[in-house]
């Protein structure tokens, strides 16, 4: 895909707005642009028919694609109103902040022109000190704050930033569109765009013990899920195929997490990056050959009977490795049996030659050679 509309300038990547933006809207309305000095534009939509042009709105005319710039993106695809206006909101002040910043950096748009609505679990007693302490976190002015909506369904304070304008609601889509093949394409772009949609479309999930389960992507648009899993791929992610129920995909392995936490993808969302590091301090898998691994599941059932889960949470194995590999073989060889079930996990214990297959583990040939790699 062409890149014409990025211009370089002492030694770093920009878009240029005038560049990027269409004529003519896919609605037929007409894009106008106007210059105001070399670095800033005035941007509207011309009226059509008997109306009147929309509100019009000075911003940046380069803007640098850094870190920043495609970690704001993807927050927005994520949690950005798509119809009125630049929209965004979220419970967590860090990202509200995060994008406060991306707005005032790189589209030129200062704090004090977003209007913000307050969502809260419960009543205040008063409803002013709550504003006077978002307002003073978030350098907007009090009086920008609209009433605080009581919301019982929600279980933290949400907050929604806002400026009515389709002009800048078509900036954003247009922005995101244009770079969608280019963040495919260009690793650098990749990694902080993960960054910005993992903190607004992913979830941390976590096993009773404390290890990662798993780590859930979702969406409703089904195309920007495959969009996703491609994305994920291209910085070395596999992920499994996508659920219909919950509209989501579940990336599973210590070797995806340990991408994860080596690109920071995790990072923007303190809550979520806090869970995701207790989890992966917790998620020290011992890397042994298949037949230590077996005599390790041996060892450990010679004693007790033993679950998928209780098997990973002694032998610090994944449980789907287990159950997907080491059980079917170790059955297929008459190892390890089924024996009853507890709640609606099977539970296992060790067969005769299981037991023997211990006591010949010292000997290099043994009848069951034919499982060693």
């Amino acid at each position: 895909m062409s890149k014409d509309f990025i211009v370089e300038k002492d030694g770093k990547e920009f878009v240029d707005v005038v560049k990027i933006l269409p004529e003519i809207l896919p609605s037929g309305k007409k894009f106008l642009i106007e210059k105001i000095g070399l670095s800033r534009v005035q941007i509207y939509i011309q009226r059509s028919g008997l109306g009147r042009d929309s509100k019009k709105f000075i911003i940046n005319r380069l803007i640098e694609l850094d870190d920043l710039f495609f970690e704001a993106l993807g927050l927005w695809q994520g949690e950005g109103g798509k119809n009125k206006g630049l929209y965004f909101g979220n419970s967590c002040l860090e990202l509200i902040l995060h994008f406060l910043e991306f707005t005032r950096q790189k589209l030129g748009i200062k704090r004090d022109e977003f209007k913000v609505t307050m969502n809260t679990p419960e009543k205040f007693e008063s409803e002013n000190f709550v504003k006077n302490m978002y307002s003073e976190e978030m350098g907007i002015p009090l009086e920008n704050f609209t009433n605080v909506c009581v919301d019982k369904r929600i279980s933290k304070n949400y907050i929604q930033l806002y400026i009515n304008g389709i002009v800048l609601c078509e900036l954003m889509k247009i922005l995101h569109e244009r770079f969608k093949i280019l963040i495919l394409k260009h690793f650098n772009y990749s990694v902080p765009y993960l960054r910005g949609v993992f903190v607004a479309e992913g979830s941390v999930l976590l096993r009773d013990w404390g290890t990662i389960s798993h780590i859930d992507f979702s969406s409703k648009d089904l195309e920007y899920i495959e969009f996703l899993r491609d994305l994920l791929i291209r910085i070395g992610v596999s992920s499994g195929e996508f659920q219909k129920p919950g509209l989501k995909f579940q990336i599973y392995s210590k070797r995806n997490f340990e991408k994860f936490k080596e690109y920071k993808l995790h990072f923007l969302h303190p809550n979520k990056c806090q869970k995701f590091e207790d989890g992966f301090g917790n998620y020290s898998r011992d890397v042994k050959k298949r037949s230590e691994m077996i005599l390790s599941i041996l060892s450990y059932l010679i004693n007790k009977q033993g679950t998928y889960n209780d098997l990973s949470r002694n032998l610090n194995k994944g449980r789907s490795t287990i159950q997907s590999h080491y059980i079917p073989l170790m059955e297929k060889e008459g190892l390890v049996r089924r024996c009853e079930k507890r709640n609606r996990a099977w539970l296992f214990e060790i067969t005769e030659n299981g037991k023997e297959f211990i006591k010949s583990k010292s000997q290099e040939k043994s009848s069951f050679s034919f499982i060693l790699p």
